[in-house]
């Protein structure tokens, strides 16, 4: 089992090494002389506002850092633009703990990279800080924030300033945009995207939405078969040498039914996963012991052991290209025993003794490849695990060679 595992490891460490990393993107940037720079930025699906990010010229070059002190406004096409602003940011926490207890904002100067979520004679832009989030519009020159603050007014209750819906019914001048429609808006990124596109359009505007497009699904369906490379080893506490037989290894076949649930963030790079799986570990040991008159007597062990095997993990993936990406994953394993799993041991001139096999859990760590969303190769390893459970002691182990394919 040993000579398997190191390669393992150093394939999990080279990979993890080589590929632990965001897609590089087409995009651009543009700099403080007005120049547009146009190369690959690496798509880091940012979760609050950056003051820097990863840029280089082409696939081959190096990358560099590039700052907000040089950077007017850097694109990933279609996905994501960024643009860097003076603005007036109302900081107070939204947190119920922290709430002020002033209704009037509290502004702080800064320079931002304010996000992009439409573009056009109406501009919608966000700036997120930990559990601070702000958007602000543009119809001119000017960036101005969309005024909106949480304050306490007592113990027990909760205000808020909504000064924004006022600032959104001066937008407003569509004929099939009401007064009631837009005292409904709350203050969150999907209401003012709707109302911000509205506006738009309603003027025969040109206008671009930056958001995800993409045909990634949430969940994912996988049928994996297999083979175990397995081995058996049980021994007693007292050292009675009738227990102590070691199965050595075995390959066997084995088949899951994996689904896969992709977490929202991040560049889906993180997922959660479940695989029921079959497996089993049939074997048969005979050998001789002596009595005490010095006889030799035949002795066997038999083993039936299958199972469901129910891994319960997270998977991280990290991408080589469009189609291509590596993924590691671990897992927390409970191993349901099917009926008929025994050991049985039977000595000359002795009624034959079984013990049944028991569930028990262990963890499996695997590293794999992913082609197309459709096809997979992975190499899992699980630690050891004892199927008995009493006295006598077990160490099951297996290293799996696993093949899938992804229905949905």
């Amino acid at each position: 089992m040993r000579k398997y595992l190191l390669p393992f490891v150093m394939l999990a460490i080279f990979s993890v090494k080589s590929f632990g990393q965001n897609v590089f993107e087409k995009g651009y940037y543009i700099d403080n002389q007005g120049s547009k720079v146009e190369g690959l930025i690496k798509n880091m699906e940012w979760g609050r506002s950056l003051v820097q990010f990863e840029f280089k010229n082409d696939a081959t070059s190096a990358s560099k850092l590039k700052g907000i002190s040089v950077v007017k406004e850097f694109e990933i096409e279609g996905k994501v633009k960024y643009v860097r602003a003076d603005v007036e940011v109302e900081m107070s926490s939204d947190n119920l703990s922290t709430l002020s207890d002033s209704k009037d904002p509290i502004f702080t100067k800064k320079t931002v990279f304010l996000k992009a979520l439409v573009e056009g004679k109406y501009t919608l832009y966000q700036y997120s800080y930990e559990d601070v989030r702000r958007f602000f519009y543009q119809t001119d020159s000017d960036i101005k924030p969309l005024v909106y603050k949480k304050y306490s007014i007592s113990d027990t209750q909760v205000a808020k300033n909504n000064m924004f819906i006022e600032q959104m019914q001066s937008l407003s001048d569509c004929d099939d945009i009401n007064d009631s429609q837009i005292l409904s808006i709350q203050y969150r990124e999907s209401d003012l995207k709707e109302f911000f596109i509205r506006f738009n359009t309603c003027k025969n505007e040109n206008y671009k939405s930056f958001e995800k497009k993409s045909e990634k699904k949430s969940f994912h369906l996988s049928i994996r078969p297999g083979v175990n490379f397995s081995s058996l080893a049980i021994s007693s506490n007292d050292n009675q040498s009738l227990y102590n037989t070691d199965f050595g290894n075995q390959t066997n076949f084995r088949v899951g039914v994996e689904a896969e649930f992709v977490m929202p963030f991040n560049n889906n790079k993180w997922a959660l996963i479940i695989e029921p799986t079959y497996q089993y570990y049939n074997s048969e040991k005979e050998y001789t012991t002596k009595t005490i008159l010095n006889e030799a007597v035949p002795n066997k062990t038999t083993l039936k052991y299958s199972s469901i095997e129910v891994p319960l993990g997270i998977r991280h993936y990290s991408f080589i290209s469009a189609k291509s990406k590596v993924f590691v994953n671990a897992s927390f394993v409970y191993d349901v025993v099917l009926g008929g799993s025994e050991i049985t041991y039977e000595e000359y001139n002795y009624l034959p003794r079984k013990f049944k096999l028991e569930p028990n859990i262990n963890f499996a760590f695997g590293i794999g490849y992913k082609y197309d969303n459709r096809y997979s190769l992975e190499f899992n390893y699980h630690t050891k695990r004892d199927i008995l459970g009493k006295d006598i002691k077990s160490d099951y182990k297996t290293i799996s060679l696993i093949f899938g394919y992804t229905l949905f």
